[in-house]
């Protein structure tokens, strides 16, 4: 009897497949674990990046406005009303009345003020703006400042502005407290304490939470916190408007931070049980740090996601592969075990000549079905190159494939990649246009169809006269490699180039209906430099911002850009913002086109910081506006709150200005209207309130409105038509009509009752007013 054994053939070819699955198993193990490593120190950069950006932004904003609260404090120091305030012994409360509603205007233009106090404890004087009232240091409600003043000593004077917290006299409970920003200029350290001379500035803390605020909303996830320490450790700012003065110092990050001697860095925390990213910032005057805190499960679980989808399908392939691998082995197997076992009975019975000629036959179909399959195989492997050869490509790009020159021809062979990239090389970098609206138009697959039609017409075209290989990158680029020859010259190569490129722009413009800009990098000699060379290119092609859609853009057009930096523009700038103020539209843009051509040939770098700057200085203007309601709800918004980085070309950048401007104007106009309407509604009531005191008149009205007579009187008569008098004639006339009709009071009563008194002028008025004179009045009234 014959033993049924296993074919060392099937064994062989399961032990093949075997070996190939759990070799392609393990190296997408290792190949999985170096990218989630590399995705992860990708991700902490990209955040601690963005963190870095936002936290100078809030740096520069309070620098900012230390830099206007400088102003202004030299502004009222100078102001002579100031000195009255200060310095007048007579206690004539017309003079320090009138000096103190002077200093109240001075400081109403300024949104960012809270309030300013002048303080003489030598004459037990104390003056706040806030509420309008003069004030002795034992009634005065602020406490602490009084305090400060007592004990402070030239060598111990604290750095400013102070964090404080001040009591609100306006409020409904005396416990409601402000946070605010304290400069204290004193006229003079005297030694005794009780005779201390000081001007106070107190700036709302708000209106750099508020920023603090929106730029916050700007990162991703809801684990982020911005917070602003002292040099003790004191938050001084914070989005959360009740941990104001809270003291961190016993935090472990928070003395590593004051302990560090960077001006930023970063760096890793636990607190609460979860891992924090740390990242910080810190500014000269006043010497505050501003602190980025990101929880790790912001971005930590697309991580995670990436880990574990990497291991089922690691296991997946695993089972299948052990499952296709006995599948496969006897699929394998069958024909070449027929082959063979043919093989055999022919050899053994070559006598039989009809047999031999179907054995033929069958030999010659076992050979096609064997040649199908093969093809079939090949078809396989042809339709996974092309995503290989990307891949590598890309790695070799990006610096993160390190090969030696063996392996390096060995994997061009099996990719089919036919340059030489030991050889003279350039990088042709697409971008494509408005890519904001490429995003908004297309889907995914859409656009990554776009896309590969883009490359296809760009190869078809350049592909005549240059050996190329296609890169996709992600985003907006693409990238072509070029194989040059050694013998052609550079302006020869980028003249040719050009004239290709314009053809294929127009092409993609005609099928394709897109636009895109190309960017051409230096030479380069060796696979080794094209890391370099592509980061010099893309760095090259964001002066598109200058040279517009559709642009090409050659290493020489860094010739045309100044070495030097270039200033920021700020007596432009704070033109624009004054032009601004008056409602001047034109003046604005005109200022704007000024400034920007100050910038003209400056570096991307240093006119985008310029442009940011710029920006940063309109928020904190107009930062009411900007955060209006209204103002949020439009499109613009949605445009200004956008990164700078993000806009194309320089003309975007002026559109979105230009719109932002009259925007500014037109809610200014706006406001403006509703202030005005709102004043004449209030003299309105006040005539008709008083209208019964017969010394009721606009020098009255304006003096209780803390406003110009020449002023209230012209915004009083352009809104109605009418001078105050003759509408405060008028009132009483109607009043006196009215107690004719339904009273039977004397005449003088009636008067008296009205504001008037008994003249010719008033009988002339009454006449003139109703057609008849007063005594046919009551004989018409009677008769009916």
């Amino acid at each position: 009897m014959k033993i049924p054994h296993k074919s060392p053939r099937k064994t062989l070819f399961a032990k093949m497949l075997l070996t190939l699955t759990i070799t392609v198993t393990l190296l997408i193990i290792g190949l999985s674990s170096l990218l989630y490593r590399n995705f992860f120190s990708a991700s902490l950069d990209n955040i601690n990046r963005m963190n870095t950006s936002i936290l100078s932004q809030t740096s520069y904003s309070m620098k900012y406005m230390d830099t206007l609260v400088s102003k202004f404090i030299n502004t009222v120091i100078m102001s002579p009303y100031t000195s009255v305030l200060l310095h007048n012994t007579d206690n004539d409360m017309v003079t320090l009345g009138a000096a103190l509603r002077n200093l109240d205007s001075l400081s109403l233009p300024h949104d960012y003020v809270y309030s300013v106090y002048t303080i003489n404890l030598a004459l037990n004087r104390i003056v706040s703006t806030e509420t309008g009232n003069f004030y002795t240091k034992e009634d005065f409600y602020d406490r602490d400042i009084i305090s400060l003043l007592q004990t402070v000593n030239k060598d111990s004077f604290p750095e400013m502005p102070i964090a404080r917290k001040i009591p609100n006299p306006q409020a409904a409970t005396v416990s409601e407290l402000a946070n605010v920003y304290t400069y204290i200029m004193l006229d003079s350290l005297e030694k005794n304490p009780s005779s201390r001379i000081a001007t106070v500035i107190n700036i709302k803390a708000s209106v750099l939470r508020d920023l603090i605020a929106s730029l916050n909303a700007k990162m991703a996830g809801s684990g982020n916190e911005i917070i602003v320490i002292d040099s003790k450790g004191t938050i001084v700012n914070h989005t959360s408007e009740s941990m104001f003065l809270h003291s961190a110092k016993q935090e472990s990050y928070i003395q590593t931070l004051l302990a560090a001697d960077q001006e930023s860095g970063s760096f890793k925390t636990n607190l609460n049980g979860q891992n924090y990213q740390v990242t910080f910032v810190s500014s000269d005057k006043p010497k505050w740090k501003f602190i980025s805190l990101t929880s790790y499960a912001t971005f930590i679980g697309t991580v995670d996601s990436i880990k574990t989808s990497t291991l089922w399908i690691c296991l997946t392939i695993l089972g299948l592969g052990l499952f296709f691998s006995f599948i496969m082995s006897r699929s394998l197997y069958i024909p070449v075990g027929r082959l063979v076992e043919t093989v055999k009975e022919h050899l053994t019975s070559a006598h039989h000549k009809d047999h031999s000629t179907n054995d033929i036959y069958f030999l010659q179909n076992v050979f096609k079905e064997m040649i199908t399959k093969n093809n079939e195989w090949e078809n396989k492997q042809r339709e996974q190159l092309a995503p290989l050869k990307n891949k590598w490509l890309q790695d070799i790009l990006f610096g993160i494939r390190f090969v030696d020159q063996e392996a390096l021809r060995v994997s061009q062979k099996e990719l089919g990649i036919h340059l030489n990239l030991n050889g003279p090389l350039r990088l042709l970098l697409l971008r494509l246009d408005n890519y904001r609206d490429f995003l908004d138009l297309f889907n995914e697959k859409d656009r990554w169809l776009l896309k590969f039609g883009i490359a296809n017409i760009v190869n078809e075209i350049v592909s005549e006269e240059y050996k190329l290989e296609t890169i996709y990158l992600e985003n907006d680029q693409l990238l072509l490699l070029l194989e040059i020859s050694p013998s052609e010259n550079v302006e020869t190569t980028e003249c040719a180039l050009k004239g290709l490129i314009e053809l294929a722009q127009k092409a993609v413009n005609q099928y394709l209906k897109l636009s895109f800009s190309a960017t051409l990098s230096i030479p380069v000699y060796s696979y080794l430099q094209l890391n370099e060379a592509y980061s010099d290119t893309l760095a090259l092609s964001s002066y598109r911002i200058i040279a517009g859609h559709g642009s090409f853009l050659i290493p020489t057009f860094r010739s045309s850009i100044k070495d030097t930096l270039i200033s920021f523009p700020e007596s432009k700038a704070k033109l624009l913002l004054d032009s601004l103020k008056l409602g001047h539209l034109d003046k604005a843009k005109e200022a704007y086109s000024d400034f920007i051509s100050q910038l003209s040939g400056t570096t991307y770098e240093n006119l985008l910081s310029s442009i940011m700057q710029l920006s940063f200085m309109l928020r904190t203007t107009f930062n009411i506006i900007l955060e209006s309601h209204e103002f949020r709800k439009s499109e613009l918004f949605q445009i200004v709150s956008r990164n700078i980085e993000q806009f194309e070309t320089i003309e975007e950048i002026h559109e979105t200005f230009s719109s932002l401007f009259s925007e500014i104007i037109r809610v200014m106009e706006q406001n403006k209207h509703n202030k005005h309407s709102s004043i004449i509604s209030r003299i309105i009531r006040v005539i008709e309130d008083q209208y019964r005191d017969n010394n009721l008149n606009l020098r009255i009205i304006s003096d209780e409105f803390q406003m110009s007579n020449v002023y209230l009187g012209k915004l009083f008569k352009d809104a109605t038509g009418k001078s105050v008098s003759e509408y405060i004639t008028d009132v009483r006339m109607n009043h006196v009509k009215h107690l004719l009709d339904n009273s039977n009071l004397s005449t003088k009563q009636i008067l008296e009752q009205c504001g008037l008194e008994e003249t010719n002028y008033f009988y002339t008025i009454f006449k003139k007013r109703f057609g008849v004179s007063l005594s046919q009045y009551k004989i018409d009234k009677n008769k009916t």
